[in-house]
């Protein structure tokens, strides 16, 4: 299972954005999802055993984290409109469980932040992306490792202290900053070749 914790600072946690300018009113959510179909989707298709959560720490209803799971995934489409239309249907449900609860095939809510994704992941080593790390090519990759990216905002404390408590190896993509979802899909590529 190839999972990614995706931290977005001011990203919305309810359904109270617009379509029309997601950029605009969603806390940057757009950001988020872009790096859902970078992680689950591929050419004509889903990418098997790869598992995401946008961790939204946006809103009055913060934190809250949506997880979206290529295995029971149906009807997702690469357009970011789509994903988004997916995104505020799911956020719009009222769970108040702090555990994952399904609401569309392939996406769960839970009305909790990292607190939900750390006892899904259990003990599974957590690697984290910095510009200032050891570069990916070079590391060695824990077996198992869940990946952790910021947003265009980076990490709030809350976010840095739980890195910190987990011991996550910090890795690097590379010499050039990127936004979050190219960083996902030069990581996945990078993990598809390490899996040959």
């Amino acid at each position: 299972m190839r999972r990614f914790v995706i931290v977005g600072r001011h990203a919305l946690a309810s359904p109270d954005f617009l379509l029309d300018d997601l950029p605009g009113t969603s806390g940057r959510l757009d950001v988020l999802l872009r790096s859902v179909r970078a992680a689950l989707l591929v050419s004509h298709g889903i990418r098997a055993g790869a598992r995401v959560y946008l961790v939204l720490l946006g809103g009055p209803r913060a934190p809250r984290t949506l997880r979206f799971d290529s295995a029971t995934a149906k009807f997702f489409r690469p357009d970011e409109r789509s994903l988004a239309t997916l995104a505020r249907k799911v956020l719009a449900h009222d769970s108040a469980s702090e555990r994952f609860v399904e609401i569309k095939p392939g996406v769960a809510l839970a009305a909790a932040g990292l607190a939900a994704v750390d006892e899904e992941i259990g003990a599974a080593p957590l690697v984290v992306l910095r510009e200032d790390a050891t570069d990916v090519r070079t590391a060695e990759l824990p077996n198992g490792a869940v990946f952790v990216v910021g947003d265009h905002l980076g990490f709030d404390a809350a976010t840095e202290a739980w890195i910190a408590g987990r011991d996550a190896l910090a890795v690097s993509l590379g010499p050039v900053s990127l936004h979050t979802d190219d960083a996902i899909a030069v990581l996945s590529n990078e993990l598809d070749r390490r899996a040959l």
